[in-house]
Formats: structure tokens, C-alpha cells, sequence
């Protein structure tokens, strides 16, 4: 089929689409979505209503989607209006330049007009060379996840300070306590550009998800006062099981490195064989510290910049200006 000469036009989402745009998801690629994880990830996500368009052909089908989720990132206290792409996807019959370039102008030019600063996004290694040769995106590195091989380190013989994780599947009972504990660690994100972990991102992400399964903890310090979280995820690829550190927050930053250490035992205790986490580029020395490399799967990470004056309040192209937690992806 040569689908170069079909003519095709660009629309919003409209309420009834999902259910078109997860047939071609799931035409299209391996990775598994739902019609509820469409809504999670684009109706229901505590920032607003993403910016979800949809290529259409001349019969009505729809043969391409690309989602601009509006994220509040804030630095230094000032709040920045962005946007994370995410679920780009052409139906195979009509995977061409043409429409790839239709359909993501149309979501750049939306995204200019809903007032989003810049958008961010982690793409593949295939889409990321047309990205960043062609359409103007700039890379702001190609990261490696910090793993820790478990069967070659002995921290779990290792003594740490005595804390308790709390194994929580409720978050409501929580939502004062989840907000005081990002208040009281502000300091650890103020000089970075991050999202807030309030109860409302905190509940979206970990506990409203359709398909991905967390165990989240709250965590007592030895004085039995509640003084941070973690997010835990387990993955297994070629008979190896992953632990995936999702998120941690934690008030007391002195408390950090012991919490990974604890996080480190939990997994082992599980059976897992490797630990994976992101970081910033403090908790990046903590890792190192502890003994984790940086040698796990590569993530580009890239930005389209719309508004050019926002270069002088932050560095976005610096690695370092950022926080980056495996949360903010919709990878985990």
C-alpha cells in the first residue's frame, strides 16, 4: 500500500477516540495500553487535560496519535509551564516522514498556543535522530540508569540506621502527611528543576495506574515519626528480576543514602538480582558512593524550546539543572 499520495488531516481528541487510538497502539507496538491507561495518563493526571492529537485518514481511521502531557515543573520556586511527549505512534502502513512531521508541528503549534514554555521527552533511539536532526529538538544527554548488581556487593551485610517501611495500597488516609514531607524536603529540589511530589501526583502516579503494579512504603526514622516514601517496581527481562527505586523522598536529607541502602535489602530480600534508579546530581554521588554504576539502559533525553527567555532563569539544556526520577516517565 503506498499511503504517500492519502490525504490525512489533524484533530483533537474528542470524548469515544480512546478506544480507536488503543487499536492502533496496540497495531503499532508491543508496549501494552489500555483505554484506561489513555485516560490516566491524558484526562485524569493532575496537571490538566494533555494536549492529544490525532492523525486521521481519509476514511476516518485514525493512523497516528501524539500526546503533549501539560506538566508544572518548578525552580527556585518559580513555576514553569511545560510539556511531556509522549505516545507517538503511526500506524505501520502509514509510517513516513510526511505524516510524522503533520502530525508533531500540529502538537508543537497547539502546545505554542496553550502557553507550555518548552516540551521535554525520553524517545527511543528511533525516533530520537528524526527528532533532533530534523525537527529542531536538542539533546540534553543520553543518560545511563544507575544499577546495582546484587550478586556482586555486600550491602546487604552492611549495617544501616534503623528505620520501618510501612507498606501502604491507600494512599488517602496520608494526604497531609505526603504534602508535609515535600514541604519539609524543598530544600533537596529548590535549585533543581522538578515536579512537586504533592499528595495529588503522588496518588496519580503510583496508586490511579491501570496496568503498573508499585509497592509503596511509607518510612519511619528511629524515632517512629513518619519522615519519607518510596515507590518500588518490579521488572523481569531475560529471567532477570529488576528493582526499579521509582521515587524516594525523604524530609531529612542526611537519612538519603541509609534509605537506599534499606530499599537495596528489601529488593534482595525479594529475590532481585538487579537495583535501577534515576537521580539528580546530588543523589547521583550518593549512588556512586553506595556502589551502583552507571551502566544500565540509555535514555535520550531531549527538548523542544519555545520560549527563549526561560534560558535566563535556568540552564534546561544543563544535565544537572534537573531532577529526574523514574516517575517521570511513563516508561515505569
Amino acid at each position: 500500500m503506498n499511503s504517500s499520495n492519502i490525504e490525512t488531516r489533524v484533530r483533537p481528541y474528542q470524548n469515544g477516540d480512546e478506544h480507536q487510538i488503543v487499536d492502533l497502539f496496540r497495531i503499532s507496538s508491543d508496549h501494552i495500553r489500555t483505554v484506561d491507561f489513555f485516560k490516566w495518563a491524558n484526562l485524569i493526571n493532575p496537571f490538566s487535560q494533555s494536549i492529544s492529537l490525532l492523525l486521521e485518514s481519509e476514511d476516518n481511521s485514525i493512523v497516528g496519535h501524539y500526546s503533549v502531557m501539560k506538566v508544572e515543573l518548578v525552580y527556585k520556586d518559580r513555576l514553569i509551564k511545560a510539556g511531556f511527549g509522549a505516545q507517538l505512534v503511526i500506524h505501520p502502513l502509514f509510517r513516513n516522514f510526511k505524516f510524522m512531521w503533520q502530525l508533531l508541528q500540529a502538537a508543537w503549534s497547539k502546545s505554542r498556543e496553550e502557553g507550555l514554555d518548552f516540551i521535554y521527552a525520553f524517545p527511543n533511539n528511533n525516533i530520537w535522530p528524526i527528532k533532533n536532526k530534523l525537527m529542531g529538538w536538542k539533546l540534553v544527554n543520553v543518560f545511563s540508569a544507575h544499577e546495582l548488581d546484587l550478586k556482586q556487593t555486600n550491602i546487604i551485610d552492611v549495617e544501616v540506621s534503623e528505620v520501618e517501611f510501612q507498606r501502604i495500597d491507600n494512599l488517602s488516609p496520608y494526604k497531609d502527611l505526603i504534602n508535609n514531607i515535600f514541604k519539609k524536603s524543598k530544600n533537596r529540589f529548590n535549585n533543581l528543576i522538578h515536579i512537586e511530589r504533592n499528595y495529588d501526583f503522588v496518588h496519580w502516579r503510583f496508586f490511579q495506574h491501570p496496568i503498573e503494579h508499585y509497592q509503596f512504603f511509607l518510612i519511619r526514622n528511629k524515632d517512629k515519626e513518619f519522615s519519607g516514601w518510596t515507590a518500588l517496581k518490579f521488572y523481569k527481562k531475560n529471567d532477570i528480576l529488576y528493582g526499579h527505586i521509582v521515587d524516594l523522598v525523604v524530609s531529612n536529607e542526611d537519612m538519603y543514602m541509609d534509605l537506599v541502602k534499606h530499599v537495596v535489602k528489601h529488593f534482595a530480600s525479594c529475590g532481585v538480582d538487579i537495583v535501577s534508579l534515576w537521580g539528580n546530581k546530588t543523589t547521583r554521588y550518593i549512588y556512586n558512593e553506595i556502589g551502583f554504576v552507571e551502566k544500565g539502559f540509555a535514555t535520550n533525553f531531549g527538548i523542544i524550546l519555545f520560549e527563549n527567555s526561560i534560558l535566563e532563569q535556568v540552564d534546561l539544556y544543563n544535565y544537572n539543572s534537573w531532577d529526574l526520577a523514574m516517575s517521570y516517565s511513563d516508561a515505569f
